[in-house]
């Protein structure tokens, strides 16, 4: 959560505003449970790696988590990947909705 300081008031306590989620940002943004969709990835080295792990532009994973000072642990399909932070760099994404729709049940 990010916080703002209240205007016109003298309570002090910080006003909770909600985070925006990540439009274009990198796999090394990402945090547990958030799904992206792969829109680019900036090199030719990393881009071959992501094909590798099945991350062409255009794959939708998730974050399963992060691990301090390590990789980003995804999942790709069926698979779960660890990638590397310097990798995770290089691979740009947007947020997106869960592939089942499962935002959508725990939104009713």
């Amino acid at each position: 959560m990010l916080t703002a300081m209240r205007e016109n008031t003298t309570d002090t306590t910080p006003l909770l505003l909600p985070e925006a989620p990540c439009v274009h940002c990198t796999l090394a943004e990402a945090r547990a449970g958030q799904h992206f969709t792969v829109t680019a990835v900036d090199d030719e080295r990393a881009r071959i790696t992501a094909l590798r792990f099945g991350m062409a532009e255009g794959a939708c994973v998730q974050c399963v988590a992060r691990i301090p000072a390590g990789p980003i642990v995804l999942k790709s399909g069926r698979q779960e990947i660890a990638v590397g932070r310097e990798l995770a760099k290089r691979i740009r994404v947007r947020h997106a909705e869960p592939a089942d729709g499962s935002a959508l049940a725990e939104a009713r």
